[in-house]
């Protein structure tokens, strides 16, 4: 993997600067950097589900809470967002209706530790430490918060 060559001669690396590198080295995942907040193009390596945190603890919970998700709170509440491999089948809806968001090709996904204004990133469970799993993993789970 090439450096981002962010730090080094400028000083020292920032949070942010220090996530994005460890994603890129440690992870493969093509990355942006932007003052407070680090990036990634959903569809190349991976893609995200989005959601509210009731539903997304169920999920979690029924996954071993072994998958790579993190939190993003705001002024507007607390979601969760899980980390999963590239979906090529279609959307789907019965989740949208739900307040699930499939953050898929093309769409970018704001990574922890990025933070502005009021809106702040953190892991609950690292992609350093958990498998990414298939899309429909994740999904099926989702749908089986859902009705449990």
């Amino acid at each position: 993997m090439t450096r981002l060559g962010i730090g080094g001669l400028e000083g020292p690396q920032t949070e942010v600067e220090s996530a994005a590198q460890s994603y890129q080295d440690d992870l493969g995942w093509m990355v942006g950097v932007y003052g407070s907040g680090v990036w990634l193009i959903a569809g190349r390596e991976v893609e995200a589900l989005d959601m509210p945190r009731e539903l997304a603890t169920r999920a979690w919970n029924l996954l071993g809470q072994s998958v790579p998700v993190f939190e993003s709170s705001d002024e507007h509440g607390v979601r969760w967002a899980f980390i999963t491999k590239v979906h090529v089948g279609p959307t789907l809806p019965e989740l949208a209706v739900r307040g699930v968001d499939h953050i898929r090709s093309g769409r970018s996904i704001d990574l922890p530790p990025s933070k502005y204004g009021q809106h702040h990133l953190r892991w609950i469970t690292s992609p350093l430490t958990a498998t990414t799993p298939r899309f429909a993993v994740v999904a099926d789970a989702v749908l089986q918060a859902l009705r449990g």
